[in-house]
């Protein structure tokens, strides 16, 4: 009791501190052109972002962009000229800030410093683009006409998620929701489908007019549309020439709070004469791994689903993308009652994919091993799920930021 009340205490400071220090902020700043975007989900910039930002780039006739997060020295600082005009009117400045929140004491409190910059920046953006839940966004008063766009980090939700969750097992505290405004003040999230608008709705708290079909970029990376990302999956095929040796088998489970994965099972199961199994694990998630199942990290998820001959998943949005590459797509769920108790989810799996959907590693094993996969099914999950999977989804999120926000 003791301690819910210290943190309900922290939060409510924190919060008027932020709410202080962002007032003046705002009173002595200005709005520009400029887009910034923000991320809590890794150090680097992610693939959404980066896409976008190449877009975006494409669209405006001079941007400087501003980023700390690619890591190329001329990347961070460097102006990109559309037009000879040098009218302050044709420039469009991109920042991004990408940062995950340190897990020491005092990482913490250089975090509270890097939080400052933040909210200068969003002071100063005419559009800020989110992946996640970001205090700065969500706790605090912004400009009139900001527009704030929240890009999932995940490519639909098949397990609840947000305030479909609040007070649940692996859920959010309902009191710190609503103490930080759990996100709130979005202006538009982005989304792969009309049924997956009807989930965000309730997972946000918003209404369902924000919630448009615009697609993700990710959709366009697996698709190819960028020839020199690409060439990622060339590099991991050199780097691992075992992936073209024989047919491979990508196992991506959904992360469980404080609990390990059940790999063992999986593993016993597959012939690895006849298959490569990967198994890519949450970055929090501990459990440990043999190096023969592993790939660098350095090759991102979408690069596995290329690579694969198969899926395996559980709860995990990476469903959608491997059903965006019509790989066969297998729902392993050794443990659904009680992750449907503890969590919940959104889509019934054992009706929309009961042919690829088992609680049994061996059952999917004998589909695999048979060619007996249910390609029908998997085509209209796709259709319900991932409408936008064709090859504009960044240039239909660039133009939205375009011509809404209109910046030029």
């Amino acid at each position: 009791m003791m301690k819910n009340f210290l943190l309900i205490l922290v939060l409510y400071i924190l919060k008027l501190v932020m709410k202080i220090i962002y007032f003046f902020i705002k009173i002595f700043t200005k709005q520009k052109n400029k887009i910034t975007m923000l991320s809590r989900q890794s150090n680097n910039i992610n693939l959404d972002f980066k896409l976008l930002k190449e877009e975006l780039e494409k669209n405006f006739k001079q941007i400087n962009c501003l980023d700390e997060n690619i890591g190329s020295d001329d990347a961070k600082n460097k102006t990109i000229n559309r037009n000879t005009n040098k009218d302050s009117k044709n420039e469009v400045e991109i920042k991004v800030l990408c940062k995950k929140i340190p897990k020491t004491f005092f990482g913490k409190i250089q975090y509270c410093l890097y939080m400052i910059k933040c909210m200068y920046h969003v002071a100063t953006s005419k559009v800020c683009i989110i992946d996640g839940y970001n205090i700065a966004i969500s706790a605090l008063k912004h400009k009139k006409n900001t527009e704030i766009i929240q890009i999932w980090h995940a490519m639909g939700a098949i397990k609840k998620f947000g305030y479909q969750v609040l007070d649940k097992e692996e859920g959010n505290n309902s009191t710190v929701a609503r103490i930080m405004k759990m996100h709130a003040n979005y202006t538009c999230i982005t989304c792969t489908s009309e049924e997956t608008r009807k989930i965000y709705a309730e997972a946000f708290n918003t209404s369902i007019d924000k919630i448009k079909v615009l697609g993700m970029p990710r959709i366009d990376y697996l698709l190819g549309k960028n020839g020199e990302i690409d060439g990622n999956v060339e590099n991991l095929c050199k780097e691992y020439p075992k992936l073209k040796e024989k047919k491979n088998i990508v196992y991506v489970p959904t992360f469980r709070k404080g609990k390990p994965i059940d790999i063992s099972k999986i593993i016993k199961a597959i012939d690895k004469e006849r298959y490569n199994l990967i198994i890519r694990l949450h970055p929090l998630d501990k459990t440990n791994i043999e190096n023969e199942y592993i790939i660098n990290r350095k090759y991102n998820t979408s690069d596995l689903i290329k690579v694969a001959d198969y899926v395996i998943t559980d709860y995990s949005a990476v469903a959608f993308g491997a059903a965006t590459l019509n790989k066969p797509l297998f729902f392993y769920l050794y443990d659904l009652d009680k992750y449907g108790s503890a969590r919940g989810l959104n889509i019934d799996l054992k009706e929309e994919m009961k042919n690829s959907t088992k609680t049994n590693i061996e059952e999917i094993i004998e589909i695999i091993d048979n060619g007996t996969y249910n390609y029908e099914e998997l085509k209209k999950f796709k259709e319900k799920y991932v409408q936008t999977a064709d090859i504009d989804n960044t240039k239909r999120i660039a133009k939205y930021i375009k011509e809404t926000v209109m910046l030029y």
